[in-house]
């Protein structure tokens, strides 16, 4: 059997990167989490208990599981991950 042979026997898989992507984006479908967070509210990211970083929600994707968020500062978009960093409301701040 050549090589174009075993090529036409192996059946497609999908990609680790792929399949990753898609079961987060079907957990953080019912991330709470996620669903509090909307534009303009300004909020702390922590990631294991430490805070990371502190700014304005600009853009929230519950589908993706994932929240832009303008630092505090210099202004700098950061995009956070909802499945690495916990993401709550500043206490006593409301813009």
């Amino acid at each position: 059997m050549n090589r174009h042979e075993r090529a036409d026997r192996v059946t497609p898989r999908r990609s680790a990167a792929t399949a990753s992507r898609t079961d987060d984006a079907a957990r953080s479908g019912s991330d709470p989490a996620s669903q509090h967070l909307r534009p303009g509210q300004v909020v702390q990211a922590r990631l294991r208990g430490v805070v990371h970083w502190t700014g304005t929600v600009d853009t929230v994707s519950v589908a993706l599981g994932v929240v832009w968020i303008r630092e505090n500062g210099l202004g700098e978009r950061k995009l956070l991950d909802l499945q690495e960093y916990q993401v709550h409301p500043q206490e006593g701040a409301e813009k």
